[in-house]
């Protein structure tokens, strides 16, 4: 069968350029691009305001927590945010729980996002191990995206990026932040900034900075 040449010419154009953006997506970041993501999420981390937990919800989370056994659990338990979409547009809520009835020793306790849809509040998230969270300038589908830490030890934490679908919050990557370890001489180092371990599989997971 004869092919036009001017179709073979652009068949082969696509095939030279088009992957290249795709390639470069899908590609693992740098060490040096998630240092400064890291650093970038804890300065721009912020929980919103607190604002009283609705009873709905506190109903539910406590038969959760009454399910295993525990019951000490009462409102001081949880601390409740705003989470804006905009200024001054709610777009839900987000949840962190305390005591023991919801924490470990080490302090990680269980966290939820409830969305506000159609009058009412349904969960977009529901995870453990958080021991500080925090929203970023950078959005997805209409929500910020999520920060948690989990405190591993005195001096690691883990941190997880986390992103909207449009219908949940779901993990996008994640690093790790060690402020003290041992070198090759098993001497203890203790850097000026955390050493940074990716846990990133493509530079698209990583949101683009927010410019003011």
């Amino acid at each position: 069968m004869f092919v036009p040449v001017r179709v073979l010419l652009l068949y082969s154009t696509v095939v030279l350029f088009w992957p290249r953006p795709l390639l470069a997506q899908h590609a693992a970041p740098t060490v040096q691009e998630v240092e400064a993501f890291a650093e970038r999420a804890r300065s721009e981390a912020t929980t919103g305001d607190e604002v009283p937990l609705p009873e709905n919800i506190f109903k539910e989370l406590v038969a959760e927590a009454t399910t295993d056994g525990c019951q000490d659990v009462d409102r001081s338990s949880f601390e409740t945010h705003r989470v804006l979409l905009k200024p001054h547009l709610v777009g839900g809520l987000a949840v962190w729980g305390g005591g023991q009835c919801i924490c470990s020793p080490t302090g990680n306790c269980g966290f939820w996002i409830y969305e506000l849809k159609n009058g009412a509040y349904q969960a977009v998230l529901e995870t453990d191990l958080v021991n500080l969270f925090g929203f970023l300038k950078s959005q997805t589908h209409g929500y910020p995206d999520l920060v948690v830490w989990t405190h591993e030890s005195a001096t690691d934490y883990e941190a997880r990026l986390l992103r909207f679908n449009g219908e949940q919050y779901v993990l996008s990557g994640g690093w790790e932040e060690e402020y003290e370890y041992l070198d090759e001489r098993d001497q203890v180092v203790r850097p000026k900034k955390p050493r940074i371990t990716s846990h990133f599989s493509s530079k698209g997971a990583i949101p683009s900075k927010v410019e003011p």
